[in-house]
This record gives structure tokens, C-alpha cells and sequence, in this order.
């Protein structure tokens, strides 16, 4: 019961550890990737808001308006936005907030060492981004007293003027609503985990406990085939002592000795010197203790009439066998008996399972 036990614990310590290897592996992979597939959206995003802002603020120039109001339309519709998470600003090429969520903040000026803009492979001060005129995609990382976190900027020159728009992403932010949503499928996950490895556990243990019925089942039929075995073999031991040891008077009609030619020599074989006859292509074959074959000139059926019942058995159409010549009886194939002879036949003598009871009540008289 203890070996079943430790089976069962093993079995389920394994599925778990599989699957939760699994399944965290395959969740780490696809956080990596929804992240980066992310902020890739984020930048494609912001390069799309700014040009259309873009557009729309050229249009508003070239319908007659005046780069004042046009300014002053553009500080109304962002302010008091969100800064904490995704924004749209506007500077001029030195570098100067022209528009911004926050009112306070415009008419500050972008310094050289403000922050750093990577992007299209190079390194460069926003700065520079600024005063380039051109348009960029890339993120801006602030110095470490600043106390701000990288952002997802994307700039847009608005033609016929030196305005840049700039969105803006916080990607600390970003990376939060990404934390949350991790943490999220990792409890799913771990509870997806828990079914799968208690539904497997479950399968498993059904299939091996009616495997282990089978088992069972078949160790008990093996157990009553040894038992039904050692009890046919001790049998045959008793028979061959009481043979042995205290002969049994042959009836009248039994043979004491066959008798056969051998050229133009007769010969007589004494009853207790054979192992075997055997019906083959030759025709019916005696076999002796010391390995001599004869053949003569009867049936296996007149034999049987003739022979004495109490020391020969007729195993099968093929066989007559003596009993202490037999050395052990094996079972064979599907309720069939096998009797190994001493010397040793070179074909199994099969007892078929339809004489099985009458051999064994043969032996047991």
C-alpha cells in the first residue's frame, strides 16, 4: 500500500512539475512578446495621432488663421489631459513648450541635458530631435535626478512653420497596466495548472487502478494455474512412487512385452522399458529408456486395449505416454497441459484442454 502511495505521489509531483514548467515558460514567452508587440502599437499609435494633429493644424493655417489662435486652439482641446500615461505637446525647434497638458510648463525651454532620444539606431539629446526639424520615433530617457520614468515620443514637423508635435507614453505606466494583466493570467495559469494536473492525476490513476484490476485478475488466475501445477506434479510423483515401489498386478489381458523386427532379428521390448509411442509419418514408433526407437506393426488404439491403463495414457491421437517417464507437467497455452518425458520427446506431448480432467483423475487413482 505504501509503494501504491509513494507511486501516486510521484505521479502527481511529476505532472505538476511539468505543466507548471510548461506553463510558466509559455506565459513568461508571451509577456515578452505582447510587450514589445505593445509598445510597438504605442509608437505606431503616436506616430498616427500626431499626424493627423499635424495635418489638422496645417489646414487651420492654410485656411487663414493665426498661428496665435491656431496655438491656442490646440492648448484648450490637450489641457488638463492625462501626463501620467499618454500625452500630446508641442515645441518649437529651440526647443520651447508652445502647447502642454500643463499650463505652468509652457514657455519652458528643452535644454541640452534634459533627456536623451534613441531611435533608428543612434543616440541623440531631444534636444537635437528638436532643432532637426524632421520627423523621429523612438524613446526618450530622462537622467536619473530628473525622477521620470522612459517615454514612447514620437515628433512631427508641422509644415511651413518650426512647430514639432510630440506624443508622449509613459512607459512605466505602460508597463504596470502590463504587470496587472500578467499577474492576472498567472492566476488563471496556476489555476488552469491545478485542473489540468488534478484531471490528468485523475486519469491516470483511474487507467492504472483498472489496469492494476486486470493485474490482479490475471496474477490470481496464474496463482490458481501453479497451485492446480504443483498439486498435478505431486500427483505424478505419487503415482510413479506407488508404480515404483509396489507394483501393481498387470490384468490377464495386459501386454507384458511387445514385439517387433529388426531385419530378419524378432525383438521383444518389455512394457516397462518404454517411454513413448508415437504415431508418425513412419508409421507407430516405440521409444525405450535407453533411447532405442522400433517400429511395429499396431495401431495406437489396439496398443491402448492391450497396454496397461494403470502405467499408459493416451494423451492424444499421437501419444501414448508412460508415467514414469514422465518428467514434469507444464501448463500450455489456454487451459492445455504440456508433458515433458525422461529422455526428452523432441515434440511437446500436449494433454488438450478437453482430456485435462481425465488426466488428472488418472493420475490421482
Amino acid at each position: 500500500m505504501m509503494k501504491k502511495t509513494k507511486l501516486y505521489i510521484l505521479t502527481f509531483s511529476a505532472i505538476a512539475l511539468v505543466t507548471l514548467v510548461t506553463a510558466l515558460g509559455s506565459l513568461r514567452y508571451y509577456y515578452v512578446s505582447a510587450r514589445e508587440a505593445l509598445l510597438a502599437q504605442k509608437a505606431q499609435s503616436g506616430q498616427r495621432e500626431i499626424r493627423e494633429l499635424g495635418t489638422l493644424l496645417e489646414q487651420q493655417l492654410q485656411a487663414g488663421i493665426s498661428s496665435v489662435d491656431v496655438i491656442d486652439n490646440l492648448q484648450q482641446s490637450i489641457q488638463n489631459t492625462d501626463v501620467q500615461s499618454e500625452f500630446v505637446c508641442m515645441y518649437n525647434t529651440d526647443g520651447i513648450e508652445l502647447c502642454h497638458p500643463d499650463p505652468s510648463l509652457i514657455g519652458r525651454k528643452i535644454e541640452a541635458g534634459n533627456s536623451s532620444f534613441s531611435g533608428s539606431g543612434s543616440t541623440q539629446s531631444f534636444q537635437d530631435i528638436l532643432k532637426s526639424g524632421l520627423l523621429a520615433s523612438g524613446v526618450r530617457n530622462f537622467p536619473e535626478q530628473a525622477n521620470r520614468s522612459s517615454e514612447i515620443v514620437s515628433v512631427y514637423p508641422v509644415k511651413g512653420t518650426d512647430w514639432m508635435l510630440a506624443s508622449h507614453t509613459n512607459i512605466n505606466a505602460l508597463q504596470l497596466q502590463l504587470d496587472n494583466l500578467y499577474q492576472r493570467f498567472l492566476v488563471g495559469t496556476i489555476g488552469l495548472i491545478l485542473v489540468i494536473t488534478g484531471s490528468s492525476f485523475w486519469l491516470i490513476w483511474m487507467i492504472y487502478r483498472k489496469y492494476e484490476t486486470e493485474m490482479d485478475v490475471k496474477i490470481s488466475g496464474l496463482n490458481e494455474e501453479i497451485n492446480s501445477l504443483s498439486m498435478l506434479n505431486r500427483q505424478l510423483e505419487l503415482k510413479q512412487q506407488h508404480t515404483e515401489n509396489s507394483p501393481i498386478p498387470k490384468k490377464e489381458n495386459t501386454r507384458k512385452r511387445l514385439m517387433t523386427y529388426q531385419k530378419d532379428e524378432i525383438i521383444t521390448i518389455d512394457t516397462d522399458e518404454i517411454v513413448y509411442i508415437v504415431l508418425n509419418d513412419n508409421g507407430v514408433s516405440v521409444i525405450t529408456f535407453q533411447g532405442n526407437t522400433y517400429t511395429i506393426n499396431s495401431s495406437l488404439d489396439d496398443l491402448m486395449k492391450e497396454l496397461d491403463t494403470e502405467i499408459f495414457y493416451r494423451a492424444n491421437r499421437q501419444y501414448i505416454v508412460n508415467v514414469n517417464a514422465i518428467e514434469s507437467i507444464w501448463i500450455y497455452g489456454r487451459n492445455q497441459l504440456r508433458i515433458a518425458t525422461r529422455p526428452q520427446c523432441p515434440e511437446p506431448i500436449i494433454i488438450s484442454k478437453n482430456k485435462v480432467s481425465e488426466f488428472k483423475k488418472w493420475l490421482d487413482r
